[in-house]
Order: C-alpha cells, then sequence, then structure tokens
C-alpha cells in the first residue's frame, strides 16, 4: 500500500523518509491542513470485538485504532509473532501508516492456543488462493479462505491464524482450489506450519519479536525522559520557566496537567487534583491547550475552584529558550494531543507515569 501521488510530481517518494516529515503537507493536501478539514469528515475508524454470542462490542476509543486520519487499507497480519493478528493502515492524511499491536488478552493471563497456517499447493495458484481451511477447535468447526484481497485498497498475507483457546491441538481439513479435501490430522496450539496439498506439513520456526509501545497521542515524551526545565506562559503571555528541581524541592511528586477550558472530562477531574493538592500529596500544574483568546474562560474555571495550582498556558509567540528549555514545540504535537493526559514527574524532571484520560483516585 502506498500513496497514489504521482512520483513524477513528488520527488520524495522514492527517497527513504524521516517519520512525521512534512511532505505530507504538499500538493492537494495542503489546503486541506491549512484549514483544518478532514478528507473523510473526520469519520473515525471502529474496531469491533465479538462476545462469543454473535453480538459485538465497540473498542474503537479503547483500542487507540479510532484515528481521524483517513484511512484507506488495512493489513492484518501477526507482526510480532504472538499468534494474534495486529493492523496495519495505510492513511490518506497526515500519518500515512499506522501499526497497531494487538494487546487483547489480559496481562497475566495463561497464553491462548493457536495454529498459524500456510499453504502450498502443487495445482493450480501455489499460494492455494481460494482454498478452505477449516480448524476443529474448542468451538466446533471455523473455516477461512486464503484470500490475498480483502477490502478497500487491502491486500492480505498468505497466513491463516486460528485461536484455539485453552485447547492443546486442532483438527486441520484443506479444500484446495479443485475441489480435493485433505485432512491433515491434528496440530498442537502455539504451532506454525505450511500445509503442503497432497504432501507432508512443513513446521515453521517462531520469530517472536517486540513492537515498542506507542507514544501517548499527541506527545513527543514517554516515560523515563528527563525534562530539566520547560519554557511557557502565564495569563498574559509572560515567559515562565517551570523549574522541577525548585518547584518539587521537598521530594513530592508534580502532575502536570495537560487540560483546556472546552474539555469536559478535563474540567471533571480538576476537583480530585484540589484535593490531592490540598492534601499535600502533590504539587499540581496545570498547562491549558487553550488559543490565547479563551484563556480568560480557562482563568474563570481555575477561579472558581481556588485551587493551589500553579497556572501555566501555550502562547503562538516565540519564547527565549537561551537556558536550553524545552518548549511546548518539544514536548506536544498540538493537532493529536488527547486531552486530559497528565505527566508524572519528580524533582529531576523525569516522567515517572504518563497518566492518559481523566485522573480517576
Amino acid at each position: 500500500m502506498a500513496s497514489s501521488v504521482e512520483s513524477g510530481t513528488e520527488a520524495s517518494i522514492a527517497s527513504e523518509q524521516e517519520v512525521n516529515n512534512s511532505s505530507f503537507l504538499s500538493f492537494h493536501s495542503s489546503q486541506m491542513f491549512t484549514d483544518g478539514l478532514s478528507f473523510s469528515g473526520f469519520e473515525r475508524n471502529k474496531v469491533f470485538i465479538g462476545k462469543g454470542d454473535g453480538s459485538f462490542s465497540d473498542l474503537s476509543n479503547l483500542s487507540g485504532a479510532d484515528t481521524p486520519n483517513d484511512s484507506r487499507g488495512a493489513l492484518w497480519a501477526d507482526f510480532d509473532d504472538d499468534g494474534d493478528a495486529d493492523i496495519f493502515v495505510h492513511n490518506v492524511q497526515r500519518e500515512r501508516h499506522d501499526l497497531y499491536r494487538n494487546d487483547i488478552h489480559e496481562p497475566g493471563s495463561p497464553a491462548a492456543g493457536f495454529l498459524k497456517l500456510r499453504l502450498r499447493a502443487t495445482t493450480l495458484q501455489y499460494e492455494g488462493i481460494g482454498a478452505t481451511v477449516t480448524v476443529s477447535g474448542p468451538w466446533g468447526k471455523t473455516s477461512q479462505v486464503m484470500s490475498r484481497g480483502a477490502g478497500f485498497n487491502s491486500c492480505q498475507v498468505p497466513e491463516l491464524i486460528f485461536g484455539l483457546g485453552a485447547s492443546k491441538s486442532g483438527r486441520v481439513q484443506v479444500t484446495w482450489p479443485g475441489g480435493v479435501v485433505e485432512d491433515f490430522g491434528s496440530f498442537d496450539a502455539r504451532t506454525r506450519w505450511t500445509l503442503v496439498e497432497g504432501g507432508e506439513p512443513v513446521a515453521i520456526a517462531a520469530q517472536p519479536r517486540t513492537l515498542p509501545d506507542p507514544l501517548s497521542p499527541g506527545l513527543k515524551v514517554e516515560s523515563g525522559d528527563i525534562l530539566a526545565k520547560m519554557v511557557f506562559a502565564d495569563k498574559d503571555g509572560n515567559r515562565v520557566v517551570l523549574d522541577p528541581a525548585e518547584l518539587a524541592a521537598d521530594g513530592k511528586p508534580i502532575y502536570l496537567n495537560l487540560w483546556a477550558s472546552y474539555c469536559p472530562g478535563c474540567i471533571a477531574e480538576l476537583p480530585l487534583l484540589k484535593r490531592k493538592a490540598e492534601a499535600g500529596e502533590m504539587h499540581v500544574v496545570t498547562l491549558s491547550m487553550d488559543r490565547p483568546d479563551a484563556i480568560s474562560d480557562a482563568e474563570a474555571i481555575l477561579d472558581k475552584l481556588d485551587a493551589p495550582f500553579t497556572r501555566l498556558y501555550i502562547t503562538e509567540q516565540p519564547l527565549d529558550t537561551s537556558g536550553g528549555e524545552v518548549t511546548t514545540e518539544d514536548l506536544f504535537d498540538l493537532e493529536r494531543l488527547a486531552i486530559p493526559s497528565t505527566l508524572v514527574l519528580n524533582s529531576e524532571g523525569r516522567i515517572q507515569t504518563i497518566i492518559r484520560g481523566p485522573i480517576r483516585k
């Protein structure tokens, strides 16, 4: 999957690209981005999971895959070889490609069984495209068709993944494109095989690999990073340096809370932060994402709350960073920043935890 921009009009297509480089702002996308518009009307991707009774649960917002980037194609494949399908998505807008790691199993729970199967046909098409593979497992018989194309602008890898749950094995049958039905017998769970038409199955060695944890949406930093000094603005646009060593000299953590006056979830968590700050559990710094013309709205909310917060704001004006301070641009991608979010810092400025969503306790 790739962009449909003509290679003759965009020289960067043939060159190696850095993540989040500026070339995606060129040509027909330029005005869309400048105006903050979307080809798809900001429709987000949807993710559903079967509940086992014929109905589905909507996990779109929990999955992290509900991007508004106007996705055009998707590929399901086990990129980390852990037995479940991850999703690679091609987008028309903003980041062109997203890889979503499947972590649907509960951490610490016993690993579920699976079979991963490939086909090698000796008659007709060599990948066995069109063959039906049936696995008898804990839920009876489950069938999948070897199809290298599925969905709009998408193709699939030549590998089928069958879940076995707690079963230790699964029985496999293949109906080849020519109509021949072949029973390959039972295979142990958590194994990988190439099924050869009219021949013996060939074991495939496991190749587990680690897919990195994603950054929080809109954050350019992660847990463990050190933010020694940061520069923001006060309500009047004046330069303010946030120095964790100075603010947290007493050893209490700093909660750098990213919020906005237009965000209901942000406002809902402020009373809890107030109670914790007044109880001496932490130092709370509120960093408002409001535009300069809405700072008065944020100030009104904080004035009414009357909490012992350090109030900071972002600004569109350049700020002096001659002391080596990091800025808003170093920390956040404001177009994609999910709020509320909270960075928990120690006195060194090291990010100990990133809290996504409202703080609840």
